[in-house]
């Protein structure tokens, strides 16, 4: 949009210049009543100028702020979502931490519950060697 609004300047401005030499070339009028025709007009073109300035620098001023605005809300929205991430990636560390200690902690039963039955059994097999030694 700066860029159709510099054109559009400089178009205005050509304008009114062509306009004023025109008028100028074609105006029928004393030297004094001219000078004061293309005083006014300078006037007149000066301050609509300014307005158009001012109305563009507001335009502008009002994208820049939008644009800013617009930076700052992803900014946040992307910081936002990258703290939730952390924290659902640390809740799924602790689960998995969790599961690895119970997961453990059923190793350590089982291999408890091998080393008894293989304690039985051997009790078992020594029981019935013995007695066929001592016949």
């Amino acid at each position: 949009m700066a860029e159709n609004g510099k054109g559009e300047f400089w178009a205005f401005v050509a304008g009114a210049l062509a306009g004023g030499i025109v008028a100028l070339l074609y105006a029928p009028a004393k030297g004094e009543e001219t000078r004061e025709k293309v005083r006014a007009t300078t006037e007149d073109l000066y301050g609509k100028g300014e307005e158009f300035y001012t109305h563009f620098r507001t335009e502008a001023d009002k994208l820049i702020a939008e644009g800013k605005n617009m930076i700052d809300e992803v900014s946040t929205t992307g910081k936002e979502k990258y703290e939730e991430m952390i924290r659902k990636l640390d809740e799924t560390r602790e689960k998995l931490e969790h599961a690895r200690d119970k997961g453990m902690e059923k190793v350590e039963d089982i291999k408890e519950k091998v080393e008894e039955i293989k304690v039985k059994t051997e009790k078992k097999v020594k029981k019935p060697a013995e007695k066929s030694a001592e016949k």
